[in-house]
């Protein structure tokens, strides 16, 4: 049963991007540089996004928010680093991680996103 779970968690989210971005892939080497590019492009948004929200705070919310995103990006590694650590050894194992973190990184863009769409006299959000 938890092998069922945790091959679930990790074909769904590679069948989803495959489907999506990589399906032309014919190779394992070619796979993991697709994936990392779009890793790396989500990671662009994310940046675009966080400093949108950046922008719109200052003083102790600032230095709050620059803590939490150095933080979350810790977190983020720390996690994507156990979640492929059974492919961590094998030439899957750059597709694996950038699928994760492009998963959480997408995930994190959504929640800043959120941020910047409050409305407005809306105290439970941050901005």
């Amino acid at each position: 049963m938890k092998k069922t779970i945790i091959l679930s968690l990790v074909l769904f989210p590679l069948a989803q991007a495959v489907a999506s971005n990589c399906g032309d892939a014919q190779t394992q080497s070619a796979m993991n540089q697709c994936f990392s590019a779009d890793y790396k492009e989500a990671d662009k948004a994310l940046n675009s996004t966080y400093q949108k929200t950046l922008k719109l705070t200052s003083g102790e919310q600032r230095n709050l928010l620059q803590s939490s995103q150095k933080k979350w990006i810790s977190y983020r590694d720390a996690d994507c680093k156990f979640q492929t650590y059974k492919s961590s050894d094998g030439s899957v194992s750059p597709m694996n991680t950038a699928i994760c973190l492009q998963t959480k990184t997408e995930q994190r863009t959504k929640e800043l996103e959120s941020m910047l769409k409050c409305p407005e006299g809306d105290v439970s959000c941050p901005l």
